[in-house]
């Protein structure tokens, strides 16, 4: 009975201040953020007036400002606010239906601008950031529902921030530098690596798709995507609120303030390939958008882990072990089966067969939207029902034994297999066909 009152104390209590030591920290991070801001300013106005050429150095210091000046004045205010004391508003994000439609029209106008010259072309990086940016914050949105709890605006600005300023780079460095150095360096296999990605776009232009899939290339780039990538993605991601959830208020607020690291991880991984697709970037984007729940469902799952282990709960590092292979598993079926079916879809494409070339009836391009934009809805589901879980009178319901929350996340993640299933099959019949 003591431990179920506690936890029901636990539901419902306010949130702690931070530690001065972190407050400290978010404040100098947005000032390392901002500094870089005046020259880019000004190098940026100095390609305004020389006549702008569109460049992709042009475009990406666009992002950079947009980058310093969002994200780095939010940390620098939010941590220098934090130390005077000062108190922060209660947090809401816009509706819906608002994210929603400013995505659609930020999209559209970024590529009625792209088609432009000259100014059109300085205008619309500021649109594709927009269109970047907004769909993991409507997943968010989605699943916050109007109730984000004791959440404030400041905790909730630092963690989308640090998710896109640190857990990013974080995470580069766990999936690519670590394995390719230990490949290159260590292993002495950088040639031998090379030739199989070599052989892997050959095999692609030549129509191959059961040589595609079964090639040694192949399954590299499989392997990186739907195991490495998710590792190291999911790890990093939460560990920017990791300051942040001692003395929380609730399991839910956990959930949402790693989520929302989530969905800033997600918004700046956006613009970088929106950035490196180039003239496709509103397509990238539009793909991008079905998985918006992806990045903030993987980081909520995993900061609730934390949570019970700095707030040193009975059984945390189980919760978090189950949590961290949740958010794995969801993450990895995700890259797992989008490289897979766009492995086909391109060997379709650039082989010798005709654009139109279809399996089983339905065209390549119509059925992978369809099967991302099913996947996509089904995640978003999955994280507005996980995140109702920890809602105050259902955590109180957990505790008294009438709802089992680690019964729902079982749910999530079988719908999610489910809905990879019929891809698989569609694949291996598609294969078998040829």
């Amino acid at each position: 009975m003591t431990e179920d009152r506690q936890g029901e104390e636990s539901a419902i209590r306010p949130p702690r201040e931070a530690e001065r030591w972190v407050k400290t920290l978010v404040m100098l991070w947005g000032m390392a953020l901002l500094m870089p801001v005046p020259p880019l300013l000004l190098s940026f106005c100095c390609t305004l007036l020389q006549g702008w050429n569109g460049d992709t150095w042009s475009q990406i210091t666009a992002v950079l400002i947009t980058v310093g000046l969002g994200c780095g004045g939010t940390m620098f205010l939010g941590g220098a606010r934090a130390l005077s004391l000062k108190p922060s508003k209660p947090l809401r994000l816009p509706p819906l239906w608002a994210l929603v439609g400013g995505f659609v029209l930020s999209l559209a106008i970024g590529l009625g601008l792209w088609q432009l010259r000259g100014i059109g072309t300085a205008l619309y990086p500021w649109f594709l950031i927009l269109a970047a940016a907004t769909p993991p914050i409507a997943a968010v949105a989605w699943a916050m529902n109007d109730h984000p709890g004791r959440l404030t605006r400041r905790r909730a600005g630092v963690a989308f921030t640090a998710g896109a300023t640190v857990a990013v780079p974080l995470a580069v460095l766990l999936e690519l530098l670590v394995p390719y150095t230990l490949i290159w360096l260590l292993l002495d296999l950088g040639e031998p690596v090379l030739q199989m990605l070599e052989q892997l776009v050959q095999m692609l232009a030549g129509g191959n798709v059961a040589h595609v899939i079964t090639s040694p290339g192949f399954l590299l780039v499989l392997l990186e995507l739907a195991i490495v990538a998710p590792l190291a993605e999911e790890f990093a991601r939460p560990l920017v609120v990791l300051p942040l959830l001692k003395g929380l208020g609730s399991q839910r607020e956990a959930f949402l303030l790693g989520a929302l690291a989530g969905a800033g991880f997600a918004g700046l991984e956006n613009i970088a390939y929106a950035l490196f697709a180039v003239r496709y970037w509103g397509g990238v984007l539009t793909l991008r958008a079905l998985s918006a729940a992806v990045h903030p469902l993987g980081a909520g799952l995993t900061a609730l882990g934390w949570y019970a282990l700095v707030n040193r709960r009975a059984g945390a590092a189980r919760q978090w072990l189950s949590n961290y292979g949740l958010a794995v598993g969801q993450h990895a079926l995700w890259n797992g089966g989008q490289a897979l079916w766009m492995a086909l879809a391109g060997a379709m494409f650039f082989g010798p067969q005709p654009q139109e070339t279809d399996v089983l009836g339905i065209s390549i391009a119509a059925g992978m939207l369809a099967l991302l934009a099913l996947e996509g809805v089904i995640l978003l589901v999955s994280l507005r029902m996980l995140t109702r879980r920890f809602e105050p009178e259902r955590a109180t319901e957990s505790l008294t034994g009438k709802v089992d929350p680690d019964r729902a996340i079982a749910l999530w993640a079988v719908v999610c297999l489910a809905a990879l299933l019929p891809a698989g099959l569609v694949l291996l019949r598609g294969l078998w066909s040829r």
